[in-house]
Parts: C-alpha cells; structure tokens; sequence
C-alpha cells in the first residue's frame, strides 16, 4: 500500500480540482467547460454576498473571466450542464443527471401535497395543469405559472425563514425533483425558470408524472404505505456517481466520495470496491488514514495556489474533508446568529500554496463599488496580507469595483 504524507495528500487534492494550474491571460469558453469537466458538478446557491455562488468555482481557478460567457454555457443550446439536486442544487452535465434514476423515479416518496386527504386531488390536477401551461407557453417562473393556472389551494405556511411558498411553486419542486421538468435559466431574481426537460436539452428524456412504479401507480397517494428508498425498483447509477467523484476529488475517504453527489454509504462502498479491483482507485495510507486515491490523479511536487474559495467550492464544500486534509475548521455562518459568529457572515477560505492559511469575511458594495474584507481571521503562524490584497484586488476588478477595503485600509484599483 502506498504511504502518503498529509501534505502530499493536499496536493494531490489542490490538483485534481484545477486549483494547481496558472491562471490564463485571457479566458475563453473552453477553460470555463475544463473546469466544468475537472469538477463534475457546480453548486448553485442564492446568497449573492460576493456574486452568486456559482461563478466562484470558475473565477478561483481561472481568474477573471465574461460571465455571460459561463451564463452561455449554461442556458444555451447546447447546454454544459442543467440544474438538479445532485450536491444540494448545482449543475450537473446531462449525462450525469440521468444517473440520478431513482431519484426522478420516487420523488413520490415525499409528500409535496398529493397525498393530502382533503386537497392531494386538487393538488395533483394543480401538477398536471402547470405541466400543459409549460408545455403550450413558454418556460416560466413560478409566479408566471401562478398567473395562468388556476386553483383555490391555499398557501402553505411553514414559517421558514418568513418564506411560505405558494403551491405552484410547490408543484414545480416536486416536478423539478422528479426530472419531469427543469430549469431553462434563472431571471435577475435568481428565481428558476421552469421548462420540461426535453425543452431544456435534448439530451434528458421526457419523463412522465406517475405517482407510483408502473405495478403500483397509486402507491406514492396511500398515506398509510411504508415507501422505503429503492421501493420502485430504479437505483441512481452510484457506480457512475462514485467514479466522477473520485476522479474529482484525486484523494478521498469513502464518506468524502458519497458525499460529493450526496449518495449512500452501502451502494457508495460496493462501487468502491468495484473500483478498487479495476485499478481505478488505490488504497493508500495517510499518515495513519486509509484512503482511496485515483489512479490518474496527479501529485505536484509544489503547489502555488492562490485564491478565495466560495463556501460551496467542491474542494471545501465537505467540511470533515478539509479538517482531515487541511486542519481546518470551517463554517460559513450565514445561518448562525449574529452574536454567535466567529469569523463574519460570508466566510471564505483563502488558499495559499498547499495549505487554507486564513478566512475572509467578504462582501461586494455595489453601492459604493468596493470589495470589503470585514474581517480577516489568519491560522496559527500564518499571515498573508500582501497575497490577500492581490487576490482581493484581481476579484474586484473581475466584479467592475473601484477599490477594496482590508479590514479598514483603503486599496484603491490603479
């Protein structure tokens, strides 16, 4: 068995996520599709502290870059990836998103509203309905299905976050999560603009709204049915799940694979070890650890990575992962109250060589066009500023700002 040192490990991490590589002078299309194709998925999230999380992934590897051309990428024909649950929300490739069978197969399984005793009828004629508007019109968001369908369902209240979504927008999701619709891009408000899935890309099958598996059609409506994972009969395709996830994470533990596109332990594990009797994945040891490494994956001698990662970066996206790799404690604390936080609000790792040296409390202000550092939070017996204001420096000129603010000195852009 190979023996690696922790630090090795790192590197080999840092490279098998592009995070080794210069950044190019100018960058085109196919940069932004390699790191794509190096990462296997980008996650998608709301919080627009910095950009949206999205964008991130791509400018940490690559620098500045045209973000219209990664929104081409996307919601153009013919489209890098499409929107699906696969690490919370992200964009995945086509091919990858028909791995997820299993779960467009029993999104029943969850009660969205079409087992309610009293209005789960009149819920499910509300799906089909939002299905022919989307189907004769055009792709929409939920509040312009909401203007062409109707129903006297009442708003759910669930009291999160004061969000109570109304039920067409509860009907896209459970469709959404069933693969039968999908998202054809996203307006200013970051909201999902609906679509069926062959509208959003060839490459998806249509499929259609069943509430059961093809012996028991029904069976997803019966509220006293026992519907354990797997009951329809369909399984995700983990092999080809845990195979992108380890050819992505270059170094990794089992729980750090299953995680990457939020699969189980059991059928993660016998794909593993499928892996492991093709030489696909190797066991080695990591100072006392036993991991998996990819068979490709490379081990730089050096790494000279420089970057602020988004919090959803897949390289730091799994927290135990950084904590047995880099040593490093880390949270966002977005969802943590004020006067519990530690580090700030919208805390981003800075990597710096091999190691995750500090964190960074980041917020654009449009407002006054400068990249606030709030706060700067450096690991024992480091401390960086000189390389922290050269990356705060290059991000603000990416996001069209005039200065940066470090911890209340004024950088401004020459």
């Amino acid at each position: 068995m190979q023996r690696m040192t922790r630090a090795a490990a790192r590197r080999t991490a840092i490279a098998a996520t592009g995070l080794d590589r210069p950044r190019p002078e100018k960058v085109t299309a196919r940069h932004l599709k390699n790191v794509f194709d190096t990462l296997g998925l980008t996650q998608i999230d709301s919080v627009a502290r910095v950009v949206r999380s999205h964008y991130l992934p791509y400018f940490s590897r690559l620098g500045p870059y045209p973000r219209e051309t990664l929104d081409r990428l996307f919601y153009s024909s013919p489209r890098m990836g499409v929107e699906y649950w696969a690490h919370a929300a992200a964009f995945v490739p086509p091919q990858t998103w028909k791995h997820f069978s299993r779960a467009h197969s029993e999104w029943w399984r969850n009660d969205f509203g079409q087992r309610h005793p009293e209005t789960g009828e009149e819920f499910r004629n509300l799906q089909s309905s939002v299905l022919t508007a989307l189907s004769t019109t055009r792709p929409m968001t939920a509040r312009e299905v909401a203007e062409v369908v109707d129903h006297d369902l009442p708003e759910i209240h669930r009291g999160h976050w004061g969000w109570n979504p109304s039920q067409v927008k509860v009907a896209l999701e459970a469709l959404f999560a069933g693969g039968i619709i999908s998202a054809s891009g996203r307006n200013d408000h970051f909201e999902r603009i609906y679509a069926l899935a062959r509208d959003v890309s060839p490459e998806l099958p249509q499929l259609p709204l069943t509430y059961g598996p093809p012996e028991d059609p029904a069976l997803g409506l019966d509220p006293s049915a026992e519907l354990p994972r797997g009951i329809s009969g369909v399984e995700n395709n983990v092999f080809e799940l845990t195979r992108i996830a380890a050819r992505a994470l270059g170094i990794s533990r089992p729980e750090d694979i299953a995680d990457y596109f939020r699969q189980r332990r059991a059928p993660t594990d016998a794909a593993i070890t499928e892996l492991i009797a093709s030489g696909e994945l190797r066991e080695v040891d990591v100072e006392g650890v036993p991991a998996l490494k990819w068979h490709e994956a490379r081990t730089p001698r050096t790494v000279n990575a420089q970057a602020l990662l988004a919090p959803f970066d897949p390289l730091v996206f799994y927290r135990p992962r950084i904590e047995w790799l880099f040593d490093f404690h880390y949270r966002i604390e977005i969802y943590t109250p004020a006067a519990k936080r530690v580090h700030g609000y919208y805390v981003t790792p800075f990597l710096l060589g091999d190691r995750l040296v500090g964190r960074v409390d980041l917020h654009r202000d449009r407002a006054a066009g400068i990249l606030r550092a709030h706060k700067v939070t450096w690991e024992p017996g480091e401390a960086h500023t000189s390389d922290l204001a050269d990356e705060l420096t290059t991000m603000a000129t990416w996001l069209g700002l005039t200065a940066v603010d470090l911890e209340g000195t004024h950088l401004p852009l020459s």
